[in-house]
């Protein structure tokens, strides 16, 4: 008999676990879950949800493989399809950027094309779309799920569960009037008036809040020079805009370089895992001297020029802003994006850019095994340098945000460490309060991205009412235990029960419950290898010999929800 998978999301992660478990040897039965109205897309890429001036920040040559790569599938697409994207023919290749909704027709015909292809194997792939799973709970060695809407439950039993939920936002963000939670869903930006708008955030995501309200009021157009010019309408007269961050930095353009990633010379992965098996005792600083000497090999007069010798973790950051904190934010884009285009050109590398880089995912590895105090002080300044080196914008992107400065729609503010942000007393909007002083908005959005959740935050609660489900906790230097968020995940994103003991065949590769350790792990690259790393664990479960399989489910006794109480 074929063992019945459920996976719960059909987003990049549940699309590359469809892809892997495919391979396998034994029959399998699949049954994808997907609350919206059309699988295989994703949040990210979803139309309504995203606006069609919306930038993905990932080139095709960086999408894990797939049946098709991003750019063969362009080239086959229409005329008609690629000029309504703004997307020119001749312009495709595995380099460029494109609007988010292209990513998610393209993710759509990758899953297409894989149920397809499950047609001519053994296995059986049904979908399940406008599917809403409400909660999992576990009967026997098996879980039973809870479908919005559905009476009958005779085919709703799973011998595995894979929860690729991926980002969780607000169905309506307007939690007050003017006040947006989340950037997202793009349709709900589209109704905020002409005014003062904030947008709390200098990232993509607040790039994306800031260009949905700017093409509802507006066009980009260029110029016979080439250049890009914003011409809002009539409709957005009283429009301006204001990003805040606490420095008041906008994001760096996609620089060149190598694909795929050329290895460290210093702070390689066996350097880190060596380190890291001799225990969490001094491990961040450990960890900074192998990134210092990588740093201090790839580029030589970059670390002179910072006085890397001299830093620790704790003021790497400070060294690492200190040139940009002293030039105006839009010309520092301006001249970047000049220096961008020009390495693009000769296809030239910035090293110590290129070392953060290929160093930032063996550098997170090793944050799980980090005490709870050298966790804090990663997560209050180390961290924030990896983060603004890998998520670079597309050149486009910041075009748009000089267009809009240049005609004055468009301005940033450095709140400094010690801002408030209220709409206590107000009807609508916000004011901010920051070292800049005083300041009223009507429309106020916060577009920080993705929040960390935790277990109290899980939809399914069949799991957290029984116990099987914990907040995530890391162990300080005094061999306490102090709460960092998200939920306790072994290796294979199972859950632990005491942080030792997984729940067999359940799994949880949803990022917003993976970020209090695994803080790079938003993008497609690591909704690949997630859905993989659960692809192969439940193959690896479902080919094992009988006799095997029979022992290791004795290993967890899972508890009526009576007991469990």
């Amino acid at each position: 008999m074929s063992k019945r998978i459920a996976i719960v999301g059909s987003g990049p992660t549940g699309i590359y676990a469809l892809q892997e478990l495919l391979t396998c040897s034994a029959k399998l039965h699949i049954t994808i879950f997907e609350r919206s109205e059309i699988a295989g897309k994703g949040t990210p890429y979803q139309r309504g949800i995203n606006d069609p001036s919306m930038l993905s920040n990932i080139p095709s040559v960086e999408i894990p493989p797939l049946p098709q790569t991003l750019y063969r599938w362009l080239l086959l697409q229409s005329d008609k399809y690629l000029a309504e994207y703004d997307v020119t023919r001749d312009q495709i290749s595995d380099r460029a950027f494109y609007p988010r909704i292209v990513v998610g027709d393209y993710f759509k015909s990758q899953f297409s094309t894989l149920i397809d292809s499950a047609c001519a194997t053994r296995h059986e792939v049904q979908v399940s779309e406008s599917c809403e799973v409400e909660d999992i709970t576990p009967v026997e060695d098996m879980f039973k799920l809870t479908i919005a809407g559905r009476n009958r439950e005779d085919n709703c039993v799973f011998d595995y569960v894979v929860a690729a939920t991926g980002h969780s936002f607000p169905t309506n963000p307007e939690k007050s009037p003017g006040f947006f939670e989340a950037p997202w869903p793009a349709t709900a930006l589209k109704t905020i008036p002409s005014g003062e708008v904030a947008v709390l955030g200098t990232s993509l995501s607040a790039i994306d809040a800031i260009m949905t309200v700017a093409t509802t009021y507006g066009k980009f157009r260029r110029t016979k020079k080439g250049i890009l010019e914003y011409r809002p309408s009539k409709s957005g007269s009283c429009l301006h805009m204001t990003m805040m961050s606490r420095k008041g930095l906008l994001p760096e353009a996609d620089f060149y370089f190598p694909i795929p990633y050329l290895e460290p010379r210093i702070c390689t992965k066996q350097a880190v895992d060596d380190r890291t098996r001799l225990g969490s005792s001094g491990l961040l600083d450990d960890l900074f001297d192998l990134f210092k000497q990588e740093i201090a090999v790839a580029d030589p007069e970059y670390a002179a020029a910072i006085g890397l010798d001299e830093l620790t973790v704790d003021d790497f950051a400070e060294a690492y802003y200190g040139v940009r904190d002293k030039i105006e934010p839009f010309e520092w884009a301006r001249q970047n994006l000049v220096e961008a285009g020009r390495n693009y050109s000769a296809e030239r590398t910035v090293q110590w850019r290129y070392a953060i880089l290929i160093t930032h995912e063996i550098i997170e590895a090793a944050v799980d095994c980090l005490n709870a105090d050298d966790l804090e002080r990663f997560n209050r300044s180390f961290k924030s340098i990896f983060a603004d080196d890998y998520a670079t914008v597309p050149h486009l992107s910041i075009e748009r945000l000089l267009a809009l400065h240049e005609c004055g729609r468009l301005e940033i503010l450095a709140l400094g460490n010690d801002s408030e942000i209220s709409s206590e007393g107000l009807a609508r909007g916000v004011t901010v309060n920051s070292a800049c002083g005083r300041r009223v908005f009507d429309t106020f959005i916060d577009a920080t991205g993705q929040k960390n959740r935790s277990a109290a935050d899980l939809p399914f609660r069949g799991l957290v009412e029984r116990g099987l489900i914990s907040e995530g906790w890391t162990v300080t230097t005094t061999g306490n235990q102090r709460r960092t968020g998200g939920i306790d995940l072994d290796a294979q994103c199972r859950p632990l029960i005491s942080g030792t003991q997984p729940i067999r065949r359940l799994f949880f590769p949803a990022v917003a419950y993976l970020l209090h350790k695994r803080p790079f792990i938003q993008g497609i690259t690591s909704a690949a290898e997630l859905g993989k790393v659960v692809a192969h664990s439940i193959i690896a479960d479902v080919t094992r010999p009988q006799r095997s399989r029979r022992r290791s489910v004795k290993k967890v006794q899972i508890l009526p929800l009576e007991a469990a109480a």
